[in-house]
């Protein structure tokens, strides 16, 4: 089964018309105004980039809809679900909020662990606004798990490391505890669509860097290097995926950051 054509089919059935739209330069400054699109996902491409979440937000027409997903802003030392943001965490979010910083309510959605409600919390207070207060939901579709089979056996085989996290982004295999990329995505979108009704113009939704980047991985068809086995960038603070709906529902998608990288080196 090829990953491209798969990525294809699932473009064409799920989305209408769906693109991906490459950013003008990456966090490596390697300038990208076009990229081909028949590069298989296993082979190695340029890192496509970061774009800056203000100038994705410039780019929306006044009569479509944006959704970021974005993983949290800087966590402490407890991974659990009550673990917390830190201080600069909390400042981190707040820029974010004031680079996007509107008159109009946003809605927001996080998963059920503390850190990502806080990051939610704190982009709205860099905007100047009651948006929480407005659009404070929590998400399953959300959870950092969200991608995991079963659990206990990624638990058990330590796959769970950036490592092998990455290399099951763009090869796939892993399969006794991850879900096929291209399936679990679509299943994704298609839970997003049916959320459509009650969201707004402006949407943030909080996850996590395993979750977030998954999606991002299979939004930009491989194109953005988040490839920590062989690179060893990761997904920073405050970057994902920006998801871009016309009024007829087709989408289209732009990586973004909320930090001056997308990336952790």
């Amino acid at each position: 089964m090829e990953k491209m054509k798969l990525w294809v089919l699932a473009t064409i059935l799920g989305c209408g018309a769906c693109v991906f739209s490459a950013c003008d330069k990456s966090d490596d400054d390697n300038e990208m105004e076009d990229f081909d699109t028949d590069v298989p996902m296993g082979v190695y491409v340029p890192d496509i980039g970061f774009n800056p979440i203000d100038s994705v937000l410039a780019e929306v027409n006044p009569n479509e809809r944006v959704v970021f997903l974005l993983r949290h802003a800087e966590r402490g030392w407890n991974y659990s679900r009550t673990g917390t943001l830190t201080e600069n965490g909390k400042k981190q979010a707040q820029t974010v909020g004031e680079r996007i910083k509107s008159d109009e309510v946003a809605f927001y959605a996080h998963s059920d662990y503390i850190r990502t409600k806080q990051t939610c919390q704190n982009i709205a207070i860099g905007r100047g606004s009651e948006d929480v207060a407005a659009g404070d939901e929590e998400w399953g579709i959300l959870s950092g798990e969200w991608y995991e089979k079963d659990h206990g056996v990624v638990s058990k085989n330590g796959w769970g490391s950036w490592e092998n996290v990455s290399q099951w982004e763009y090869e796939g295999g892993f399969e006794q505890g991850y879900y096929n990329l291209a399936d679990r995505s679509e299943e994704w979108l298609d839970s997003l669509r049916a959320h459509l009704p009650t969201m707004r113009r402006l949407n943030i939704l909080v996850s996590h860097d395993l979750m977030v980047s998954a999606m991002t991985v299979y939004l930009t068809n491989g194109m953005v290097d988040l490839r920590y086995w062989q690179t060893k960038k990761w997904l920073n603070y405050l970057a994902g995926i920006a998801i871009i709906i016309d009024p007829q529902g087709n989408m289209r998608f732009r990586t973004v950051r909320g930090l001056d990288s997308g990336v952790m080196k």
